[in-house]
């Protein structure tokens, strides 16, 4: 079938089965590979998923429903300008996500912090978190080790240490309506409402909260 024995609503039908395939694609390497389990999440990997749909679902079978006109004698030069735009947006944008995805969370200093693939020190966290094969870490301070910033060889597995967390009574830890559970401050430095619900019996990690911590009593 030639393309201009299409219609303009086939073009733009086979232009987003397309799309929609190449953005399943990238959406199994966004959950499993950039953004697994609770990095989701804490990495904002809905906004990642919502820049891929913009540029691969929206903006490409858009532009082809707009432009498509069977008769028109610059049909294939108009659709293949549209496929470059539509591959070089989708290559940047999948780029900006895969090197700014989040590589674990730690908790450091009464908090946990998200580690980037774009942070100054994102390729030794990368080893550690493949050589722990976790992502879930806890910073163990050490006053013998001497040095500015993080020491990598600090950090361990986040459920070896979990059990000493609901134990520490800071700000950055607040009361839950669910008795079992405690509400811990994430990245506090760049947001007020961003946080980690965990167990208040054992620490592990429960999920992700955007809760505001005024609405609920402060750690006693």
């Amino acid at each position: 079938m030639k393309i201009t024995d299409l219609n303009r609503y086939q073009a733009f039908a086979s232009h987003l089965i397309i799309s929609l395939i190449i953005f399943l694609f990238i959406l199994i390497c966004i959950t499993q590979l950039w953004y697994p389990g609770i990095l989701f999440d804490t990495g904002n990997g809905w906004k990642a998923i919502g820049l891929i749909i913009g540029i691969d679902l929206i903006l490409g079978p858009l532009l082809t429903l707009i432009i498509f006109n069977p008769k028109k004698s610059s049909l294939k030069f108009d659709l293949s300008v549209i496929g470059i735009v539509q591959i070089l947006a989708l290559a940047y944008g999948t780029w900006t996500i895969q090197s700014s995805h989040p590589l674990a969370i730690a908790y450091i200093n009464n908090s946990f912090i998200t580690f980037y693939a774009n942070a100054e020190n994102a390729e030794e966290v990368k080893e550690k978190v493949n050589s722990l094969n976790t992502n879930q870490l806890f910073y163990a301070f050490d006053d013998d080790i001497q040095g500015e910033g993080l020491n990598v060889d600090q950090l361990f597995p986040y459920a070896a240490h979990a059990q000493s967390v609901p134990m520490i009574k800071t700000p950055n830890i607040s009361n839950l309506p669910n008795p079992n559970e405690l509400l811990v401050s994430l990245d506090p430095l760049a947001s007020s409402n961003r946080h980690i619900v965990i167990n208040k019996k054992d620490g592990s990690i429960i999920r992700f909260s955007n809760s505001n911590p005024e609405n609920n009593n402060n750690f006693e």
